[in-house]
């Protein structure tokens, strides 16, 4: 059965269009997610401490994992490229583009189960 789509066309500073369609994340690509998240974060040469850095690592990673394709610009890109967009870009393409993927993947949002985990461990007792 094929996993859920969502295809959103939104323009970018300049103008020009940018249509992107993501997906349901299989297991596999949580999996590889969170492998991606831990090797950036601390399977590097230096370890990042710098929240924001930490922050857009996990953005990357999300639109990596679930993106299925992406017309109109130069997808995918390294890390490296990808933290040196302005935020202009993200403001036009990357919240919208991150917002389709955690309609279709909650449990990717930051805080994600956080506030039920309280009734889960009461329950186990």
């Amino acid at each position: 059965m094929p996993l859920p789509t969502k295809t959103i066309t939104v323009s970018d500073p300049g103008g020009s269009e940018v249509t992107i369609t993501v997906r349901q994340a299989t297991l596999v690509d949580g999996m590889r997610r969170g492998r991606w998240i831990h090797e950036l974060l601390y399977s590097t040469d230096v370890r990042v401490t710098d929240p924001d850095l930490a922050n857009v690592y996990a953005i990357y990673c999300d639109l990596v994992g679930a993106t299925v394709s992406v017309e109109g610009m130069e997808w995918p890109v390294p890390v490296d490229v990808f933290v040196e967009f302005s935020d202009r870009w993200f403001d036009h393409v990357g919240v919208h583009w991150l917002r389709a993927i955690h309609e279709l993947n909650p449990n990717w949002q930051p805080g994600y189960g956080e506030a039920d985990s309280g009734e889960a461990e009461s329950a186990v007792e």
